[in-house]
């Protein structure tokens, strides 16, 4: 096989992983939006609740940095989610104008509850792909993640 003909081969590989990745990824999210929904919540506000789980005192500037949105996209969403009792906003204690974001009782069982299936799922194929822990995988994401989110990828 000629260098030439490798290289195709492996530019048909990777633009199949490239469609596995966006197939999975709607596997991941199905099972997750069925029951957004049920919440009567969306994705953003799904994404909203993830983030601040994760971490807890996010600001809401660091929010809006993380989900790449604007002050408007996240306001409407975000007041719901308060009107629901499912975030709380706190002032920093050494500068009250910053407002730091955490998850009631409520909403931090809401986003367990949200988790548990992708987790169990993870697991599973983890196990039944022979990377048990999930560490390659795990590497790439990291990688990919450091791109756009460093700094709270370490923070997590």
């Amino acid at each position: 096989m000629t260098k030439e003909n490798q290289e195709i081969d492996d530019d048909l590989n990777f633009t199949r992983d490239l469609a596995l990745f966006y197939f999975g990824y709607r596997a991941f999210i199905k099972q997750e939006d069925d029951l957004v929904l049920s919440y009567g919540i969306r994705q953003v506000h799904r994404r909203i609740i993830f983030f601040i789980g994760r971490l807890p005192g996010l600001t809401v500037n660091e929010l809006l940095e993380v989900l790449d949105i604007s002050k408007q996209a996240l306001n409407g969403p975000m007041n719901e989610l308060k009107e629901k009792e499912l975030v709380y906003v706190k002032s920093n204690e050494n500068d009250k104008r910053i407002k730091q974001l955490y998850l009631t009782e409520q909403g931090a069982m809401l986003d367990k509850r949200m988790n548990e299936n992708q987790i169990k799922k993870m697991r599973q194929y983890f196990d039944e792909s022979g990377d048990k822990t999930g560490t390659f995988w795990s590497k790439v994401m990291e990688l990919y993640a450091d791109e756009i989110g460093e700094k709270y990828v370490n923070r997590l």
